[in-house]
């Protein structure tokens, strides 16, 4: 379990750095190229390639993150509102169709990467790097779901605490 535990916190602090480095970098080329608008000494070649290459990493990265935390698809209104049994079905059914959504995800994600020989443009790279990132995302998502499901069945934890996936 120690190793589980450490595993998961290297992937989520990768999760968490990576995308704040990635969003600097984004903040960083779009503020270049507004300034670069008006005083133009050069131009950043590739420009639109990176951002999208950021873009699709940095929306993964989070989803994974918040998948991790438990804190997507929640509404804890609605939770606060139900008894327990109805609580405790709620989150089977949505950590269900969350780990089918993220068997799909990935299973189609890597469907597609495979198949996309694609290169970008100017900076001609491959884009598989790019869509990598949806079979990637869908296979941790897919992880972080079987993880819920075990925790909410088998250990009855309640769905609804704020607590960290491993602790």
């Amino acid at each position: 379990m120690d190793f589980l535990q450490k595993m998961d916190n290297a992937v989520a602090g990768f999760c968490k750095i990576t995308c704040i480095i990635m969003l600097a970098a984004l903040f960083l080329l779009l503020g270049m190229s507004i300034i670069l608008r008006l005083v133009p000494l050069f131009t950043i070649s590739g420009y639109d390639e990176i951002v999208e290459l950021l873009f699709i990493w940095i929306v993964i990265l989070a989803t994974v993150t918040l998948w991790r935390d438990g804190l997507l698809y929640r509404v804890a209104i609605v939770e606060g509102m139900l008894p327990p049994r109805a609580k405790f079905a709620l989150a089977v059914c949505i950590n269900l169709l969350m780990f089918g959504f993220a068997m799909m995800l990935t299973y189609y994600g890597w469907l597609f990467a495979a198949a996309s020989g694609e290169t970008t443009p100017f900076l001609r790279l491959d884009k598989t790097y790019w869509y990598a990132a949806i079979p990637a995302g869908g296979f941790l998502m897919a992880i972080y779901s079987l993880v819920w499901l075990f925790r909410i069945i088998w250990l009855r934890q309640d769905p609804s605490q704020e607590i960290t996936l491993l602790s």
